[in-house]
């Protein structure tokens, strides 16, 4: 008899966490989406008296923050990783995965058409509907994945723990920019984390099966690399 995978079972009851959450939601604000819920409403108010003047510290720190969890940008994180990793499976994974969310992301938003908070203080522009949060989608499952693949790497002990710190603190940095800056309400972008955490789960179980079965382990740069020594 197989011993019972854990790890496995924790990543599947993630997912099933995820899509539990993330349906609550859905329902909540399917249901108030023209009249934010009372936690959309109290966590704006908090987030507009926190926050101070527009051009202030608070307003630069969340604009820059708020760019890791924009497509550009995590498209240069992917870059970097598929060099690092000489595109392997970890950076195909990644890539195919970020891909999906944000696919998931605007299927979502399209189904859901809800409004964003209320234009006049707003701190950026944004033209899309307002759930679930695309920044918090993309960041929930990239910097929870990076982590994953930090873990799992040979680096040392101190560098995953720096690594494991700087990408946990991304993610809530992240979310948390999105309300101050007021482009999103509170449940949009816990309905984005989910959904980030969700896909994120899933890559994992992929990783799992391509470490199992020595999918494109060596990496595609490496095989290209190898290709044409023999070819000479």
């Amino acid at each position: 008899m197989k011993e019972f995978n854990w790890k496995y079972a924790l990543k599947i009851l993630g997912i099933i966490i995820c899509v539990i959450t993330f349906i609550v939601l859905a329902i909540i604000v399917y249901n108030t989406r023209f009249n934010p819920i009372g936690i959309d409403a109290d966590f704006r108010d908090f987030c507009y008296n926190i926050r101070g003047e527009k051009g202030g510290f608070c307003y630069w720190f969340f604009r820059i923050i708020t760019e890791f969890g924009n497509f550009y940008v995590i498209s240069i994180i992917v870059i970097i990783v598929v060099i690092v990793t000489k595109c392997d499976y970890r950076a195909i994974i990644l890539a195919l995965g970020i891909l999906f969310a944000v696919m998931l992301n605007i299927g979502l938003k399209g189904l859901y058409m809800r409004e964003r908070p209320v234009a006049e203080l707003r701190w950026m522009d944004e033209f899309s509907t307002s759930f679930p949060s695309g920044h918090a989608t993309a960041a929930g499952f990239l910097y929870s994945f990076l982590m994953y693949i930090a873990y799992h790497s040979k680096l040392s002990k101190k560098a995953i723990n720096i690594w494991m710190i700087l990408c946990g603190l991304m993610i809530p940095l992240v979310m948390f920019s999105r309300t101050i800056l007021g482009v999103h309400y509170f449940t949009d972008v816990i309905a984005g984390f989910t959904v980030g955490i969700m896909v994120s789960c899933l890559c994992m179980l992929a990783y799992k099966l391509c470490d199992k079965y020595d999918f494109m382990t060596e990496g595609l740069f490496e095989k290209i690399k190898n290709s044409r020594k023999k070819d000479n």
